[in-house]
């Protein structure tokens, strides 16, 4: 695998585990609506952007030369998918929550066999297979317990157009690999906007604390900002199906993270999840880190100065060959005369070719010649 494929698929992995940071931090902004929520913290992410830019070297206004399809597409997923999972993930019973979750990188990785230049091999589909076993692990000893009362439908419900859209939007952002990674800022001030929108509709405007201004920020700076620029990058450029596998590593970093924050015992649920979910991601990287095969070696046409030297060798060593055996027949003499018709032709295809002639002219000249030369 190339360089440079390699090292994007490195990046969008550093935006995994950034996510990761997610679970975290939402923990700290419960009180306030979901959308407000997602209003601020792409408010936040959009700060993002003039660093990007510097440090891509990209046009700050290049966002603005994108395709409509590109703005709708990649702000409506934005939006959509972090109001539903912030609206539905407090009230949903967890472990059907994260199944569907873990659909996210099962579509992916499936979905990408459908992408131009792409192929799904086996490791791919174990890897996440393995993947999602570790994260079903993971919440099996939740339990069924949630706030969901009579609407846990609906809240799973959310949880699933979530899933789908991130993933729709994963696999559909392939084909925008034109579009830099580096406009993603732009989109996340379009985000805000509609986001703030809807909040103004929908809900009622909650004073944030001082704590909660600052999880917003850390949820707009890293989950929301900088890991979906890396992510948008490595599904461009990267191993996309390496990356959906890998994106299980993101419930159980997150898992982990808020285990060592609250100072909880750390269950074997726990450790075995994250055994099953980094070998699924190791093995579906496996075209990652394998040697590719070496290509069979090119076999070496002659030029067109060899392929007359050999003819001119062949018809002077068989001129050779009449001489001492004697002419003594009629066919001797004519196969002399055909002889040296064809090494007067030689010569004349040799000096044409010397004259450096048209192209055309050469590839004549090698086809003679190697009649000759047969």
């Amino acid at each position: 695998m190339g360089s440079k494929k390699l090292l994007a698929s490195l990046l969008g992995a550093m935006g995994v585990v950034l996510w990761a940071t997610e679970t975290t931090l939402i923990t700290f902004t419960t009180a306030l609506p979901p959308l407000q929520t997602v209003a601020l913290a792409f408010m936040f992410a959009a700060c993002l952007t003039p660093f990007v830019c510097w440090a891509t070297r990209t046009h700050p206004l290049a966002a603005f030369r994108q395709p409509a399809l590109v703005w709708v597409v990649t702000v409506a997923a934005l939006v959509g998918y972090h109001a539903c999972i912030y609206y539905a993930t407090q009230k949903a019973p967890p472990a059907p929550a994260a199944l569907l979750q873990g659909t996210t990188p099962l579509m992916i990785v499936l979905g990408s066999a459908l992408l131009p230049g792409e192929r799904l091999r086996w490791w791919h589909v174990v890897g996440a297979v393995i993947g999602l076993c570790g994260v079903l692990l993971l919440v099996e000893q939740g339990g069924e317990a949630g706030q969901s009362g009579g609407h846990a439908v609906f809240y799973l419900g959310l949880i699933g157009v979530a899933a789908a859209l991130w993933g729709l939007y994963s696999l559909v952002s392939r084909r925008f690999a034109d579009v830099p990674s580096s406009v993603m800022g732009t989109f996340y001030g379009a985000s805000a906007i509609l986001a703030g929108l809807a909040h103004l509709w929908l809900e009622e405007w909650t004073q944030p604390s001082l704590q909660e201004w600052l999880a917003v920020a850390a949820l707009g700076m890293l989950p929301m900002g900088l890991a979906i620029f890396l992510w948008d990058y490595g599904v461009k450029k990267g191993d996309i199906q390496a990356l959906g596998a890998f994106a299980y590593v993101e419930p159980f970093i997150g898992a982990l993270l808020v285990a060592l924050l609250a100072g909880a015992a750390l269950e074997m649920n726990l450790l075995w999840s994250g055994c099953l979910v980094v070998a699924g991601a190791v093995l579906a990287s496996r075209s990652l880190w394998r040697t590719p095969k070496r290509p069979a070696a090119p076999v070496l046409r002659p030029t067109i100065p060899e392929e007359l030297a050999h003819a001119h060798n062949y018809l002077l060593s068989r001129i050779l060959d009449l001489h001492r055996a004697g002419m003594v027949s009629t066919g001797s003499l004519t196969e002399l005369n055909t002889l040296l018709g064809e090494l007067d032709l030689v010569m004349k295809l040799w000096d044409e070719w010397e004259e450096v002639r048209p192209q055309p002219s050469g590839e004549y000249a090698l086809a003679q010649a190697h009649s000759i030369a047969a």
